[in-house]
Parts: C-alpha cells; sequence; structure tokens
C-alpha cells in the first residue's frame, strides 16, 4: 500500500504541468530514490516484460548531424545536442503495457531544454504479432520512412510523438499505421491545428531459388494545418505525399558476404485543397537504386529525377520549393546521390552509428554533404514486483 502512494504521487509530478523542467526533473530523481530497486542481469527486452513487474527504460541518444548544403533549394546547418527518455514500463496483464516517463531535448549551446514534455501510452498486444497504442507512439516506423518525404532528422528533433498507432509485423509483412498531433489547439487560440496520418506497408517475399527476395513498399503520408475552432486567418491546408516501388535484394552466398540488389521508388506530393502557398498542387519523383549491405556496414548510390515534388515533412534537399528563399522553385531536379553508414554495438544496449551522405545536381553543379554521428543507450533495468 504504502509503495502504490509513493507511485502516485510520483505520476502527479510527472504530470503536472510545469515549463520549468527542474520539477520534471526532480520527478524522475524522486523515482529512483523511493523506489526498491533490484536491477537485474543483462537486458530484457521491452516488449516481453514480465506481468506484475515494474520496469525502468532508460533510452538516451547523442547526436551531430552536420548538413553542407549550399544551394537555392536548402541551406546547410549543424545540429548537436541529446535526447533523454526515461520511462516506467509496468505490464498489469499479459496483453496490456503502461509506459510513463519524460521526453527531454537539449541542443549544444543553448544552454536549457528545447522539448520537455510528459509521456504516456497504452499498449494492448492484439495478437504476438499485432498491437495498439494510444498515447506516446513507437518512433520505430521513423526508420522505415523514405527519405525525400520524411526526413531522418525528425528521429532526433521529433522523436517523441503523441496519438493513435496501429503495428503489424511478422517474417513477411511490416505495417505500421498511425495518427500523431504535432499542435492541438482549443476554442479561440491564433494558431493552427497541426497533425500527421501515415500509413508504412512492406511486403516481403520468401527466398526464391535459395537466392533472391522481393520487397514492395507502399508508404502513405498526410499532412493536415486547420482548425475550425481557431482564430487563425488562414485556409485549411492537406497534403497527401505516396511512395511505392520494388526492391530485389540477391543474398551472395547465403548473406556471407552480405546483401546487395536494385530499388526503384516513385513518389508524388500534391495538396488536395488545392491552395498551396507554394504554387504547387502537384508533383511528383523517381529514384533508382543500388544498394549493398554487409552485416552493420549499408552502401546505396542512386539518381533522383523530380517534377514540382514537395513534402512537407521530407528532407528539402529532394524538394522544388526552398526552405530558406522566398518565391524561389526549381521545378525540374536531378541528384546523384550516395550514403554510407556503420553501426557499432559494444554491446546489446549500445549504439554507435555514423553515416556520409552525397548529392550531387547537374544543374546547380555542386556536391552537398551531410555527416551524422550519434550513440544510443536503450536498457531496460526491473525495479520491483509490484504483486
Amino acid at each position: 500500500m504504502l509503495f502504490n502512494i509513493k507511485l502516485t504521487r510520483v505520476f502527479i509530478l510527472l504530470t503536472f504541468n510545469e515549463k520549468n523542467f527542474r520539477m520534471k526533473f526532480l520527478a524522475l530523481t524522486l523515482l529512483i530514490s523511493i523506489l526498491p530497486i533490484n536491477f537485474s542481469s543483462g537486458k530484457e527486452n521491452a516488449d516481453s516484460v514480465a506481468t506484475e513487474k515494474l520496469y525502468l527504460n532508460f533510452f538516451n541518444v547523442n547526436f551531430i548531424r552536420n548538413n553542407e548544403y549550399s544551394n537555392p533549394v536548402t541551406e546547410g546547418y549543424t545540429l548537436i545536442g541529446y535526447l533523454l527518455n526515461p520511462e516506467l514500463v509496468y505490464r498489469p496483464a499479459g496483453k496490456v503495457t503502461l509506459r510513463l516517463g519524460t521526453h527531454l531535448l537539449s541542443y549544444s549551446g543553448t544552454g536549457k531544454f528545447s522539448q520537455i514534455k510528459p509521456l504516456f501510452s497504452t499498449t494492448f498486444n492484439i495478437s504476438a504479432n499485432s498491437s495498439v497504442t494510444i498515447g506516446t507512439l513507437n518512433p520505430g516506423y521513423k526508420n522505415e520512412l523514405f527519405v525525400p518525404h520524411y526526413n531522418r532528422e525528425k528521429f532526433y528533433t521529433s522523436y517523441s510523438e503523441d496519438g493513435i498507432q496501429f503495428r503489424f509485423i511478422n517474417d513477411h509483412f511490416h505495417n505500421d499505421t498511425w495518427l500523431s498531433w504535432e499542435n492541438f489547439i482549443f476554442k479561440g487560440d491564433s494558431e493552427r491545428e497541426v497533425f500527421n496520418a501515415g500509413e508504412s506497408f512492406r511486403y516481403i517475399s520468401p527466398q526464391i531459388a535459395g537466392l533472391i527476395r522481393v520487397e514492395v513498399p507502399l508508404q502513405l503520408q498526410f499532412k493536415h494545418y486547420g482548425g475550425q475552432i481557431s482564430n487563425y486567418s488562414s485556409h485549411v491546408e492537406t497534403y497527401l505525399n505516396m511512395a511505392f516501388g520494388a526492391r530485389v535484394i540477391f543474398d551472395l552466398a547465403g548473406q556471407k558476404y552480405g546483401k546487395t540488389g536494385f530499388e526503384y521508388l516513385i513518389f508524388t506530393g500534391q495538396s488536395l485543397t488545392k491552395n498551396s502557398p507554394t504554387g504547387i498542387n502537384y508533383g511528383r519523383g523517381e529514384w533508382k537504386k543500388f544498394f549493398y549491405t554487409y552485416k552493420k556496414f549499408k552502401f546505396d548510390a542512386g539518381y533522383w529525377t523530380s517534377h514540382d515534388f514537395y513534402a512537407p515533412n521530407g528532407n528539402y534537399i529532394f524538394s522544388s520549393i526552398s526552405d530558406h528563399l522566398d518565391n524561389v522553385t526549381v521545378h525540374d531536379r536531378r541528384i546523384i546521390t550516395a550514403s554510407a553508414s556503420i553501426t557499432i554495438l559494444p554491446e546489446k544496449f549500445f549504439e554507435i552509428y555514423f553515416s556520409l551522405e552525397g548529392y550531387y545536381d547537374p544543374n546547380f553543379k555542386r556536391i552537398d554533404n551531410a555527416a551524422t554521428l550519434h550513440l544510443k543507450f536503450d536498457k531496460l533495468f526491473r525495479l520491483a514486483s509490484l504483486k
């Protein structure tokens, strides 16, 4: 009983609507100090935690992202910082998981947290392969999305999202459907409601002739700027981005020498409300790529062509709309792309990731590049039994 009272007090502190981050940090500190901690030996999977036991999932990413861009479409910048997500994880029953924590994001040199928000979610595991979550979403879908219409930097800058999410994953089907709110409004607010909805689907075929596999992806993204109950003067805007194609994978000597193959993707982008401020209501693009992977090393090279392509959540290096110059539109784009990355896992719970990206634009006759380095810590600790 005493333990339940203490846990309730921590819940109140964590969800208290206070902008001062010291209050939330204090709550986390109190949480660790009052619980009868019994650290487990080794890492446990967050999806297989025991029922009636309380866990602490400690997630942290320290990152550097340097974009050396200099062209009319997008300009360079550097992101250096860290995000921290400590969460309590509790499974009262075999199919239900509760999470409660705090999301903190800080950019180096600011001396403050740019994002401080409570995290809470309830996940119901419909089956061994499917689940529904309401609250803070699982961000795993971001790694599956194609860069032209979902900028990978959002893994760092917008790691935490809230809404509803359905997932289904097995050996041949990967499906993620979500709805997330960027900005909620109340009646009379003078700002816009903003939310995203998406679908990321991938079919993976069985191995053919002991050598070849085929993947068929389909991705949809909606972004809505609205707010019928607000006093915002601009019109409602809704954008749809879609991508689909095929990927052929060759296992080299049963993956002894890695995997290689080709990918062909088609992208479309359109304003469903036909009132885009950019003046572009429809565009399309194609991306042809060769890739090679060996263990945790990945390399790809490709050729991007597009006409009037625009994605509100995408990497602007692929866009026809400038992100820093007013009324600048490059209707037809051609880009030779290349990227290489390596992931090092000194421990199961610790990851070192490094990547390099290059973009050559024949129209501008210049090479842009980007580099990413991050250190990720993700470990689950058993705190106590609630029985």
